[in-house]
C-alpha cells in the first residue's frame, strides 16, 4: 500500500527511444492502421456507408490511417534513423538538424510532427458518426 501512495521509482513507462519500446509501439501503429483499413472495407462491403453515421466513421478511419502512417514515419525519423536530430531550445522552439544537403527533410519532419492535424479530425468524425448512430437508435 505504501508504494501506491508514495512511489520512489517507476518502471511502468517505456520510452520510445529504447529498441524494444519503439518496435512494439511501431507495431501498434501498424496494427491500428490495418484495423482501420479493414473497418473501411467492411463498411464499404456491407454498404453501410449509405448511412450518414457510418460514412462519418469511415472518414474517421481514413484520417486514422493517415495519422498512423504519419506517426510511423515520425517515429522512424526520430528513433530509428540518424537523418534527423532535434534539440529543445525553449518551450516553444526546437532545433531540427539534418545531415548535409537534406534541408527539405527538416521541413518534411516539421510537417509530419503536426500529426494532431490528422488525429483531431479523426476523433471528431468518430464522435459525430457514433452520435449520429446513437440518435438514430433512440426513439
Amino acid at each position: 500500500m505504501i508504494f501506491i501512495i508514495s512511489p520512489t521509482l517507476s518502471h511502468a513507462t517505456q520510452m520510445h527511444s529504447a529498441k524494444e519500446g519503439i518496435l512494439v509501439h511501431q507495431l501498434g501503429h501498424l496494427f491500428f492502421l490495418i484495423s482501420m483499413a479493414i473497418l473501411i472495407l467492411t463498411i464499404q462491403g456491407k454498404r453501410l456507408h449509405m448511412e450518414r453515421g457510418w460514412r462519418l466513421i469511415q472518414y474517421s478511419a481514413l484520417f486514422f490511417i493517415f495519422w498512423n502512417m504519419d506517426a510511423i514515419l515520425v517515429h522512424l525519423l526520430d528513433n530509428q534513423t540518424t537523418f534527423i536530430s532535434t534539440s529543445l531550445i525553449s518551450m516553444t522552439n526546437i532545433h531540427i538538424k539534418t545531415l548535409e544537403h537534406h534541408e527539405g527533410l527538416a521541413i518534411l519532419y516539421y510537417l509530419l510532427r503536426l500529426d494532431h492535424l490528422l488525429c483531431l479530425p479523426a476523433m471528431i468524425f468518430l464522435h459525430r458518426g457514433l452520435s449520429h448512430l446513437l440518435q438514430r437508435k433512440t426513439p
